[in-house]
């Protein structure tokens, strides 16, 4: 098992976007993949609201795989992402339609959007790569409009703990966990002898809902995947693993108050 020193948030850069890259050339296969597609997906969906003519922020949009289905769904999307890679792989994508996508750090504060712009935030699989999530809350709650809704995916904190406590995946490089903290613990996405680290967050339960209710939102659902038969098809390997264990993901809706509230 490949082992690192926990490093606490404060006291580390994130490496993310270099990171993510390097991603960019194969980012298909992450995005098509089962733990995507047949786990994470399916939750996410059913969590979002009515998308017909809804301005959607999609935040961390990576090379707009899920912006192009909420297009289809009928909203009218703007991206964002850290990665210029990604973001060019997202404009590539696009080239043909009017989605705009911007190139910016979520925890800069998007101060490019305007106040109260959005009916719907999305955000999948991309905080648990992100060590400050004040910030990006405050920003998710300064662009919605009152009434507007965010949903989030991100590493489930059970998950995190149990990987590091009692490991199941070599791929977790840690040997213990402070609960409590927020940690940069990285995973090792590599495969066939090749290395490729990737910077994760860990965060007690707190953690992930604080953020969050001191923006000003209200917690309104809270969803943990389950296996599906697809994704028990498709890998299979993992199925008992998931069905035992704790979900992998936590999935969110938040609310934002109206002023009346």
């Amino acid at each position: 098992m490949h082992t690192t020193d926990t490093v606490p948030a404060e006291d580390d850069d994130p490496v993310s976007r270099p990171t993510y890259n390097e991603l960019a050339p194969g980012y298909d296969d992450i995005t098509d993949a089962a733990i995507r597609e047949h786990y994470e997906w399916p939750i996410v969906r059913d969590l979002l609201p009515p998308l017909e003519d809804t301005r959607v922020l999609d935040a961390a949009c990576g090379d707009g795989f899920y912006t192009e289905r909420l297009a289809e769904a009928g909203a009218d999307p703007v991206c964002v992402d850290a990665s210029p890679e990604m973001v060019g792989r997202a404009r590539d994508r696009f080239a043909a339609d009017d989605i705009p996508v911007h190139e910016a750090d979520l925890t800069d504060g998007l101060p490019f959007l305007g106040d109260e712009r959005f009916d719907l935030v999305v955000c999948q699989l991309a905080l648990e790569h992100v060590a400050d999530w004040a910030s990006v809350f405050e920003a998710f709650a300064r662009v919605l409009r009152p009434g507007a809704r965010a949903v989030v995916s991100t590493s489930h904190p059970v998950r995190d703990y149990v990987d590091a406590e009692f490991p199941v995946r070599d791929h977790v490089l840690a040997e213990s966990a402070t609960y409590g903290e927020v940690e940069r613990v990285d995973r090792d996405w590599g495969d066939d002898g090749e290395s490729f680290v990737v910077p994760f967050y860990r965060r007690p339960v707190q953690a992930v809902f604080e953020p969050a209710t001191d923006a000003g939102l209200l917690v309104e659902r809270v969803r943990e995947p389950a296996v599906t038969d697809a994704f028990a098809e498709a890998r299979p390997e993992y199925a008992a693993q998931f069905r035992d264990g704790p979900p992998n993901f936590l999935c969110l809706r938040y609310l934002k108050r109206t002023h009346a509230d």
